[in-house]
């Protein structure tokens, strides 16, 4: 049985927070409905009475939110409170370069983070305010960036060179940001990085 919707003398902004959640997918969390208003009581009776969704510890939907095509990504910056940016082969996905198909998500969070109760492959490392951005409503590593993670985290060296080229010819990139990209992190990779990204490189330019 759904209970009364308690008294609150507190001002309340609901179409506040639906509005921003309207922007996102649908997608809000806990702090986002305190920020206008929505005390926990209040978030529970709307979820009891089917106006939100709770996806996820923390994390809400608004039930009548028309699905995004980026929703798994909107979902997964939520859950990081907004600290993260969707990543390796995730944002290649998102910016449509290669054809990879990752079975998670993947999101990149700076440190400290605590947050295990998701379905999502979790990086923690940081995240420059020069290698993010936003695209299609949801924050991302850059281009740069998301190729450089996704070939030192094991990406198949093919997909790495089908999104060199696939950037490269959008003017998404260019090759000596790229390099420079692949300089930034010596100490973090799997394979030879530096040499996949070059002969990636020569691949795009025969």
């Amino acid at each position: 049985m759904v209970a009364a919707m308690p008294d609150s003398t507190k001002r309340t902004d609901l179409a506040g927070l639906e509005a921003l959640a309207l922007r996102q997918g649908g997608y809000f969390d806990r702090h986002d409905a305190q920020d206008y208003g929505i005390t926990d009581q209040l978030l529970r009776y709307h979820t009891q009475t089917g106006r939100f969704e709770r996806i996820l510890p923390g994390v809400y939907r608004l039930r009548t939110a028309p699905i995004s095509p980026s929703d798994d990504y909107l979902l997964a910056w939520v859950w990081t409170n907004y600290r993260g940016a969707i990543s390796h082969e995730s944002a290649l996905a998102l910016y449509e370069l290669g054809d990879v198909s990752p079975v998670q998500v993947h999101v990149t969070v700076p440190r400290p983070f605590h947050r295990t109760s998701a379905p999502f492959r979790v990086h923690l490392a940081a995240l420059p305010e020069g290698e993010v951005q936003m695209y299609n409503g949801v924050r991302v590593t850059t281009p740069n960036r998301a190729i450089i993670d996704a070939a030192a985290s094991g990406a198949d060296p093919t997909q790495i060179h089908q999104a060199v080229r696939d950037a490269l010819a959008r003017g998404l990139l260019q090759p000596e940001t790229l390099r420079a990209a692949a300089r930034r992190r010596p100490n973090q990779h799997l394979r030879n990085v530096q040499q996949l990204i070059e002969e990636a490189l020569a691949d795009a330019a025969a």
